[in-house]
């Protein structure tokens, strides 16, 4: 006897069960996830069983060998459904579970394979396949509620699944078994259970990336904390930095990525970067101590341009300069009309002279100018008299290395 014999109940269910088996396989294949996989071999398989259920219906299928085929396939679907298991409860679950079952299958093999329909011993192995089918899903419960009690995420959530699942695979055997009636709606069951292992699965997927993610990003702020100076990104905006190398301060480090850079404070800093993402950088920079005002080097990487009349000054200050690590550029009296311009400009003569550099703006060329003597006129950035101390000198230029 057939109970509710409509090929669109199984066309339907093979739709829905080919659908996810594409889903899952993608995902599978994707994040080359074993369970993932399984389970879309069992939507593939319990779909095929409904595929050949509604193509039996046909007037010249065969109704045995379609018989065959579905008990066949469902077989498959069931074994691969306990691997797909077998990966999901890891700690609950033996390995040899799949195993188990396939063994307790072989007389739905045999039977299928060898013997005719019906008879006594087709019966037989038939009844003895359903009490495997019974007893799988009773270990299914039974380890899923183990695992909901050990408070597993996936036993938690889907322990209400597998309890709805294992209920209309029971009565369709049982139906089938001592009523001879044919509900083949498991296909529906498995269908929700699938979507629940799925939706269940990328949801642990997801919170445990979180988590990691979480965890990275901790690890990192732990590791930045411990970087002997400060760490930049340059794909973050940072006030300090911006603050001690100007608003520019990301593209210059993207273009010299192993530089020496000069702060607002006329501290020489050593910048340290790696390649982070698309062009941007992420590293440290360290404060160079011996570069600092009141050491030896702190004119270190600064061109000095040095023109005085008195040869003895002259050389007393050509040499204070080249102590502290300048580079000096002698001028004498007049000064080069096509550079090279220094950054800072020691000289003992009125602004006028300085009308042979073009344009005659000093601002544009962002030289520091410091005037020995002569007369009190508006142009230098500082007057030092004649005879200024070293002490002196070197504040001076301190101040003016510390502008912008």
């Amino acid at each position: 006897m057939q109970l509710l014999d409509w090929p669109f109940l199984d066309a339907l269910q093979t739709g829905a069960l080919a659908a996810l088996f594409v889903s899952f396989g993608s995902d599978a294949i994707t994040r080359r996830d074993k369970m993932m996989g399984w389970l879309s071999i069992t939507c593939f398989l319990v779909g095929l069983r409904h595929a050949t259920l509604a193509i039996g219906t046909m007037p010249a299928m065969n109704p045995d060998l379609v018989d065959r085929a579905q008990s066949l396939e469902v077989a498959l679907g069931f074994i691969t459904l306990c691997l797909a298991l077998t990966n999901l409860f890891p700690k609950h679950v033996p390995p040899a579970f799949p195993a188990w079952v396939a063994l307790g299958l072989v007389p739905n093999f045999i039977r299928n394979l060898m013997l005719a329909h019906p008879g006594f011993w087709d019966s037989l192995l038939h009844n003895a396949a359903n009490l495997t089918y019974l007893a799988g899903c009773g270990l299914m419960i039974i380890w899923t509620l183990k695992a909901h009690q050990d408070r597993d995420p996936m036993g938690r959530r889907l322990f209400l699944g597998f309890l709805g699942l294992t209920l209309p695979v029971v009565v369709e055997i049982v139906a089938l078994s001592l009523f001879d009636l044919k509900i083949r709606l498991s296909g529906f069951s498995l269908m929700i259970l699938a979507m629940a292992i799925g939706t269940s699965w990328q949801w642990l997927a997801v919170n445990s990336m979180e988590s990691r993610i979480h965890a990275a990003e901790s690890e990192v702020e732990v590791w930045r904390s411990l970087v002997p100076g400060h760490a930049f990104r340059t794909d973050r905006p940072s006030a300090s930095m911006a603050a001690l190398f100007g608003p520019s301060w990301a593209d210059r480090i993207k273009a010299v990525p192993e530089a020496h850079l000069l702060g607002s404070d006329g501290a020489t800093y050593r910048v340290s970067s790696r390649p982070l993402h698309q062009g941007e950088r992420i590293g440290w920079y360290l404060r160079q101590e011996d570069t600092q005002p009141g050491h030896h080097g702190f004119l270190s990487g600064w061109t000095v341009g040095l023109g005085l009349d008195d040869p003895e000054e002259h050389a007393r200050i050509h040499d204070l300069l080249k102590g502290w690590g300048a580079d000096v550029h002698v001028w004498g009296t007049v000064p080069p009309r096509e550079g090279p311009y220094p950054s800072v400009l020691v000289w003992a003569r009125e602004p006028s002279i300085l009308a042979v550099w073009r344009e005659d703006d000093l601002l544009r060329r962002r030289t520091r100018w410091i005037q020995i003597g002569g007369p009190n006129t508006k142009g230098p950035h500082a007057r030092l008299e004649p005879g200024a101390a070293q002490e002196v000198i070197q504040l001076a230029l301190e101040q003016l290395l510390s502008r912008r």
